[in-house]
């Protein structure tokens, strides 16, 4: 979120390639979700790593944007560390990049258990409508977790219990992931890794 939240449709087009990609394998006999968990913990965990670099490493500058070159794009909280020949700069392409690749392999097992579940429905209206109504209820959810200003720990809790459920039969590598994921997840939500307020809100008057 420090250097991603300039750049949202980085990760939301990173989510549908990967969920496009797995309703393309929707056919394969291997099942991708087994995958999701781990990846998850990956994806989170290097989350957490960048942020605690770049919190710690005074010597570290991402570069974001090039102010110089385009005085009219302010990318704010990112111009206290501006680049320097004597420091390490890092472009962002290069985060967003490997972040990038990561969500997309970590929808692909989603996309297919969706495939396959739409292939499950003959009608191909009635599955077309279950998708819109999904989206739908997603909405909602995802309006009445940010008005109940719930932290990002209570949004993992059930999609962690849905992707154990679909990556049954659970192993150990699963039950270790899920709980990883958790963990990471708590971490970086309750600021134990970072310096300053968190503020879960509706708006700015009710933070």
């Amino acid at each position: 979120m420090v250097f991603l939240t300039f750049f949202t449709n980085v990760v939301l087009l990173a989510c549908f390639l990967g969920m496009s990609v797995g309703l393309l394998a929707a056919g394969r006999a291997q099942r991708l979700v087994r995958s999701t968990l781990p990846l998850a913990v990956v994806a989170v965990g290097l989350a957490l790593v960048t942020l605690i670099v770049y919190e710690r490493w005074e010597a570290l500058t991402v570069a974001v944007g090039a102010a110089e070159a385009s005085p009219r794009l302010v990318y704010f909280g990112t111009e206290y560390r501006p680049a320097d020949a004597t420091q390490w700069v890092v472009p962002i392409w290069a985060i967003g990049g490997v972040f990038f690749a990561l969500i997309a392999l970590t929808f692909v097992g989603l996309g297919q258990v969706m495939g396959r579940a739409f292939e499950a429905i003959p009608d191909r209206v009635a599955a077309y409508t279950t998708d819109v109504l999904g989206s739908l209820s997603g909405i909602a959810a995802f309006g009445l977790a940010s008005w109940l200003e719930l932290s990002p720990l209570a949004w993992f809790v059930p999609i962690v219990a849905l992707l154990l459920y679909f990556a049954r039969p659970l192993s150990v590598l699963q039950g270790s992931a899920a709980v990883a994921v958790l963990v990471l997840a708590g971490i970086g939500a309750h600021g134990l890794i970072m310096s300053g307020e968190l503020r879960w809100s509706r708006s700015p008057s009710s933070a």
